[in-house]
């Protein structure tokens, strides 16, 4: 499993995932410049993510984290636990002590908490204005 920073030419394929997950689309100027997309083996796209920072206390934000709904179970699981360590360990390098992460797919949720998420709140809704 490798590792790449996102960049614009990123968005579609990341569009394409979100809309096949039937949530919203993050247009590309509201995303951080810290984003990691996972590539398998074969060199495909698996697994996505970004870090907000905050510039007044030390809390981190995991945001946006995204499957390719193309790839098998493996591939997404190991393709976004990439992506979280790589995250994880640059907000911590940067002094960031805290993550917090939203998702409105049960699903994320719960692969969220198997990398070390707790649950802070039930039934919130995450909206976008773009």
């Amino acid at each position: 499993m490798q590792l790449k920073q996102y960049t614009e030419d990123d968005h579609a394929t990341l569009t394409d995932w979100w809309l096949a997950h039937g949530v919203a689309v993050v247009p590309h100027d509201a995303l951080p410049a810290t984003g990691a997309i996972a590539l398998n083996e074969d060199g495909d796209p698996c697994a996505a993510c970004f870090l907000y920072m905050d510039n007044s206390v030390a809390l981190g934000l995991l945001a946006w984290p995204i499957v390719n709904p193309t790839v098998g179970a493996k591939d997404k699981l190991a393709g976004l636990r990439h992506c979280i360590d790589f995250i994880t360990d640059h907000a911590a390098n940067l002094g960031y002590t805290t993550l917090v992460s939203m998702s409105s797919v049960p699903s994320m949720s719960r692969l969220l908490e198997r990398f070390g998420f707790k649950m802070a709140a039930i039934n919130t809704e995450v909206l976008i204005k773009a």
